[in-house]
């Protein structure tokens, strides 16, 4: 039976609704939509902020593969390493249209400036990710989407990591005005999910998911993000997590702060 691929391509027409909100909202307002736009292009940061996100993820990745290994987690170290290609087909999908260039125009270069005009960055980036985690909701109860069949330990996690990847998306964004940065740390964090080594017959054992097994990944994998996020911001500061000067809207409209 030929597979109906309609659902799948609303979902991610759909999920073009952040950029296109804030596109519009931007010339409603009669702001500078090009200064908007250009953020997505912005690619001279300097080499440490895009080896912070390129590299933030798979740090984490890492100390987490450890630490399971520390616990006894379900993981399988002498599996082979996924293929160069999958790894960068997983990245361009993420850099593109599973989080990158589908949201981050959105919620970065757009939220995040106006959100740091009234609050902390820190305050500012958590107010996102608990917008843009509600924003997934619906994905919850579509049965194609793969949310719907996540574990309550999945689901739990899922949300604090949505916070703690806001914040991280935040300090790279604050520090360089590049959206294009934010879709890359982005997409690295989407893809740094399949470079874990986990051992699939592990999690699931005759065919029935070992929901403890799930749940030691899970918290696994949030501690060591919640340290890193930690860590960054008692070393840049809460009020801005940043020695930049993305503050707020003034960049966005075209003056240079």
């Amino acid at each position: 039976m030929q597979e109906n691929w309609t659902p799948w391509i609303l979902i991610y027409v759909g999920s073009f609704g952040p950029p296109v909100s804030a596109a519009v909202v931007t010339w409603l307002r009669d702001d500078n939509v090009r200064a908007w736009a250009r953020q997505t292009v912005r690619w001279r940061v300097g080499w440490r902020w895009w080896a912070a996100a390129f590299g933030v993820p798979l740090v984490i990745v890492g100390i987490t593969t450890v630490a399971l290994v520390a616990v006894g987690g379900p993981v399988d170290l002498d599996q082979p390493l996924q293929s160069s290609v999958l790894i960068a087909v997983v990245f361009i999908f993420g850099l593109t249209v599973s989080g990158g260039l589908n949201e981050e125009p959105g919620w970065r270069g757009f939220a995040q400036p106006y959100l740091n005009d009234r609050y902390s960055a820190l305050t500012a980036s958590l107010v996102i990710g608990v917008g843009w985690a509600g924003w997934h909701l619906p994905y919850f109860v579509i049965p194609i989407a793969p949310h719907s069949g996540f574990t309550l330990a999945n689901q739990v996690g899922w949300f604090v990591g949505i916070l703690l990847l806001s914040v991280l998306l935040g300090w790279v964004y604050n520090n360089t005005g590049s959206v294009l940065l934010a879709m890359v740390l982005h997409g690295m964090a989407n893809t740094a999910d399949i470079l874990l080594p986990l051992a699939p017959d592990l999690l699931v054992v005759d065919g029935v998911i070992d929901e403890t097994a799930i749940a030691t990944v899970t918290a696994t994998q949030v501690t060591v993000q919640l340290l890193v996020v930690i860590a960054i911001v008692a070393y840049f500061g809460r009020e801005s997590l940043a020695r930049g000067e993305i503050r707020g809207t003034a960049y966005i409209r075209g003056v240079a702060r």
